[in-house]
């Protein structure tokens, strides 16, 4: 019966590539985990019962073995969202579909029932053995525990921030190991479904009353390409001395602003900064407007959202998401390896839905969220040496591995540059009026001065997680609909712009007007206040003053 139960973990740690199990010493500590985590129970239940256990879980069993089967990682909340969303028939099609694997199903339903069945009622563990079962338990989970303070201990510098730390790798370790991941996860999804609910009730009657200022006949492409974890300054786009973009530097009608802040540090923060009209000084407003995807609508678009991410239903993007006429989501696991371009098919997809002329779509991209190497394929493995795949946060804190860092997360930069500018070579062959807008959510330290910091984050941001790129593609058909446009954007190539201003620039890009518009925030107006005072939405909510 623990076999059984232990079957999804087994398999994780053969064939796996989660960082969880990415060295031989992870997948020994993850097997022991597992192991611990799926015999505590025997602590308080008989054999028999332990046994109407495993058969209650069996079809968990089957679901988390056949996602690890098909990623090499475990299952996302997202995934795991699909369960509370599957009907009758569609379990049907699955199951005629994997005739094979329905059939071992079954016999391991009936080999559980029989053991089961011959399992005496009256069996049960002797106290010394549920001492030695409840002895090993609390000592490895103390080694572990130690084991996590000490790694976080590297990385930060105050106590209650290597505490919460360490609280925090102990629950990603967790939400690996089956069934905990499954049950946290189908808890997470049924909240983040509710309050999914809760938020398009709350809005439900909030109008922007958008209206497109013009007619055009001819086709309407409006992209907003969301980044993740890219900084400027790694870009040869902005200088920098490697060729980490050489499409995007390549490619004309390209303007890439030269003084792009982002609002906040951290996605779940910088997001709704980005999708709404919320500022650090009314951050309220993520949850009481709908996003921009409802402008779009209301001005007679039809709306994609498609995500390389799993971000979690309860999220702000699964609220933004949800708005969307269309979503689709490709994602893995953040700590898989998992390649942007899955988002091309999907895409093009959406590219050539005929039924409608004037589209705006969002694209969550994967980017060079860490683990960097794990962000590209080998093909664009152009700078070296570079991280290995057994190594996470905990063993990169070392600065000594500053150099495989740095040129890690030069490839994912040039892999992004390549995602970004195929996005753009798939939506010039439209041959429609159209631009891509590209913004990252936040940038990342990599070791750049004498403070030694890694990753984002932090409650005093640097200017490397601060400062982010902003690239905008126009077609040559927007570029001689709206010359105005054009030549603000040139104008504003170095002005001061925060992510605030994606809201108002984007509606305006597309020529939407709307009562309440503040032409003030929007870079592609005569209006555009390029002197604007930025603010910083600080991790404690602190909110902090970026320019004099």
């Amino acid at each position: 019966m623990i076999l059984v139960v232990m079957i999804p973990n087994l398999l994780l740690v053969v064939i796996g590539e989660d960082s969880v199990v990415a060295s031989l010493l992870k997948k020994i500590v993850f097997g022991i985990l597992c192991f611990a985590i799926v015999i505590t129970p025997l602590i308080f239940l008989k054999p028999k019962y332990y046994s109407w256990f495993s058969i209650i879980l069996l079809p968990l069993i089957l679901f988390e073995t056949s996602i690890i089967n098909h990623f090499k990682a475990p299952s996302s909340e997202e995934t795991v969202a699909t369960i509370f969303l599957t009907n009758y028939y569609e379990i049907v099609e699955l199951v005629r579909g994997n005739i094979i694997s329905s059939i071992w199903a079954f016999v391991l339903f009936i080999l559980l029932v029989f053991i089961s069945f011959k399992t005496n009622k009256n069996f049960k563990l002797s106290l010394k053995t549920k001492k030695i079962i409840f002895t090993f338990i609390f000592s490895f989970f103390s080694v572990l525990y130690i084991r996590n303070y000490m790694a976080a201990k590297k990385l930060n510098n105050n106590r209650k921030e290597t505490f919460s730390a360490a609280n925090y790798s102990l629950k990603v370790q967790l939400n690996k190991v089956f069934p905990l991941d499954i049950l946290f996860k189908l808890n997470e999804a049924y909240k983040g479904i509710q309050e999914k609910k809760n938020y398009k009730k709350s809005i439900e009657k909030f109008r922007f009353n958008t209206t497109k200022k013009d007619t055009l006949n001819d086709q309407e492409i409006y992209v907003l390409v969301i980044g993740e974890t890219a900084r400027k300054h790694n870009f040869s786009l902005y200088n920098y001395s490697r060729k980490t973009s050489p499409n995007l530097d390549t490619l004309s009608n390209v303007f890439a602003f030269k003084n792009a802040n982002t609002t906040a540090n951290l996605t779940s923060l910088s997001i709704p900064f980005i999708f709404t009209r919320a500022t650090p000084q009314k951050p309220q407003l993520k949850f009481t407007e709908p996003a921009i995807i409802n402008g779009y609508k209301e001005a007679g678009f039809k709306t994609y959202w498609i995500s390389n991410q799993s971000t979690g239903v309860g999220s702000v993007f699964g609220f933004y998401s949800s708005l969307a006429d269309v979503y689709k989501n490709t994602s893995v696991s953040l700590d898989a390896a998992n390649y942007d371009e899955t988002l091309f098919p999907v895409l093009q997809d959406i590219l050539d839905d005929t039924t409608t002329k004037k589209k705006f779509i969002v694209i969550h991209t994967l980017g060079s969220h860490f683990r960097y190497n794990y962000r590209y394929p080998d093909s664009y493995q152009k700078f070296k040496p570079t991280l290995n795949r057994s190594l996470s946060i905990e063993n990169t804190n070392d600065i000594s591995k500053k150099k495989e860092l740095i040129n890690s997360y030069d490839n994912s930069i040039l892999y992004t540059d390549y995602v970004i500018s195929n996005f753009i070579n798939q939506i010039k062959k439209q041959n429609a009026v159209s631009f891509l807008y590209y913004i990252s959510d936040h940038g990342e330290n990599l070791y750049d001065d004498e403070n030694k910091k890694l990753l984002h984050g932090y409650i005093n941001p640097t200017k490397y997680e601060i400062e982010v790129p902003l690239i905008i593609w126009t077609s040559k058909k927007y570029k001689k609909e709206y010359t105005n446009k054009i030549s603000n954007l040139n104008k504003n190539i170095h002005s001061r712009i925060s992510s605030t201003n994606t809201f108002h620039t984007l509606l305006d890009l597309s020529n939407i007007q709307y009562p309440t518009e503040k032409l003030r925030k929007s870079f592609v107006s005569n209006q555009f206040d390029s002197l604007q005072i930025r603010y910083f939405y600080s991790t404690n909510k602190e909110i902090l003053k970026l320019d004099k």
